[in-house]
């Protein structure tokens, strides 16, 4: 058995997809037809997160495929057996050559069993999710730190958040679906049960689909002003509820659109009650250009690298329940450059681009003079540059943000004349 080891997180490393696709290659030599499909798992095959420097893959075997002599093949490949944890899979592990530690670790089952099914749901949510694979990063991140010698306690302590996102892995398909809704709870009417609960949107469920409760599940209809009994929309978003077993549906008329804080608000009259998050089609960002000017006039714009994305971006983020778009552009600013700035007057630009297949972001774009000192925030911000035009558009990429820096330098130009 392999020695407890310390438990350190790694920036993620482009060549682990080409380190998984080697090993990927050598397993389906050593199983051949008792191999159904081999993929690359866990926090090193999710992209741009912190992960311990340890391969995952999952091995899904044929439905004729005898179990033990292919842990036997994998054993004769120099693989041997590790504890099995809660997903009920086969473990086993070997080690790289120059590696004191595990490098590679397969979780071995039947091809589609449910435990098949919820690794690579697991990876495909998170690949699809960047909040979600930030939040997960960040439980890594103070798990690794609480349990840095105590692995079996880093895996528990992740265990929740796993089977929150495999729940919200069942509502995810219905984002940007036309669904039909059954209002069994009209707006204005109370709860059942809860007569000081009045419902300020029209509540009701979709038909023939059953929640993880066993009962329909359920939906809000947003954008609606009076009482319905039927209702047609658009989902435009789910509320995830961490402390229930089930989640809910938000509809609207289609061609709506509503952001997080709007729909936040919307919901909490019933909402208050749970520890919800929001996951919506449409997003909204506010953030700033940062400019400053060098003593041969030449304009410098602040560009910043996100580790997570591998993508320069200016200093930008969602807007929060309760914010005007100055008052986001104002903290983003400050949690990704420590710098204090006012917005300069008379700029604003807006750019709009998809983030998925689902979701599309609303972007709001004002200016700013940088003042003080450049302190990068320790979560998402790598590196800095201050660069003139013609380099922050290359690093930006992208027409949209490359016209809004053309016109901030117009506007600069002009307003320091």
């Amino acid at each position: 058995m392999p020695a407890r080891h310390e438990i350190r997180l790694s920036r993620h490393m482009s060549s682990w997809d080409s380190e998984a696709s080697v090993l990927i290659t050598r397993l389906r030599s050593v199983l051949e037809e008792n191999a159904a499909d081999i993929q690359h798992i866990g926090s090193t095959a999710v992209r741009g997160i912190l992960a311990v420097p340890v391969i995952d893959v999952a091995v899904g075997l044929t439905e004729d495929a005898d179990v033990e002599s292919a842990v036997k093949s994998l054993t004769d490949a120099g693989f041997f057996r590790i504890k099995t944890d809660e997903t009920g899979c086969i473990r086993m592990a070997s080690r790289h050559r120059t590696r004191p530690q595990d490098a590679y670790h397969l979780y071995i089952t039947r091809h589609k069993s449910p435990a098949w099914q919820d690794l690579i749901t697991f990876r495909h949510y998170l690949n699809n999710h960047v909040f979600a694979a930030n939040e997960y990063e960040e439980l890594k991140k103070s798990l690794a730190e609480k349990y840095r010698t105590n692995p079996q306690a880093y895996a528990a302590g992740k265990s929740k958040f796993i089977q929150n996102i495999l729940r919200l892995s069942f509502t995810d398909p219905f984002l940007g679906r036309h669904l039909t809704i059954v209002i069994d709870r009209p707006l204005g009417s109370v709860h059942p049960d809860h007569p000081n609960l009045k419902y300020e949107l029209n509540y009701g469920f979709v038909p023939g689909i059953p929640a993880p409760d066993g009962e329909n599940l359920d939906a809000y209809i947003y954008g609606v002003h009076k009482p319905v009994r039927r209702f047609t929309g658009t989902v435009i978003a789910v509320v995830h509820r961490r402390n229930d077993t089930e989640d809910k549906l938000i509809v609207a008329p289609s061609g709506v659109v509503a952001y997080e804080p709007m729909l936040e608000e919307a919901v909490r009259f019933a909402e208050q009650y749970f520890d919800t998050s929001l996951i919506c089609i449409y997003e909204k960002s506010c953030g700033a250009i940062i400019y400053r000017i060098r003593e041969d006039g030449v304009i410098e714009y602040l560009i910043l690298y996100q580790h997570r994305s591998g993508t320069w971006s200016v200093p930008k983020g969602h807007i929060a329940a309760g914010e005007t778009e100055e008052e986001t552009a104002l903290r983003e600013i400050r949690e990704e450059t420590g710098l204090h700035v006012s917005l300069i007057d008379g700029f604003r630009k807006e750019m709009s681009y998809t983030v998925s297949a689902k979701a599309s972001k609303n972007v709001v774009i004002f200016l700013a003079k940088s003042e003080g000192e450049l302190t990068l925030g320790e979560n998402e911000i790598s590196d800095a540059l201050w660069a003139d035009k013609a380099t922050a558009i290359r690093k930006l990429g992208g027409r949209s943000i490359g016209r809004i820096i053309e016109a901030a330098e117009v506007f600069i130009r002009a307003r320091h004349r």
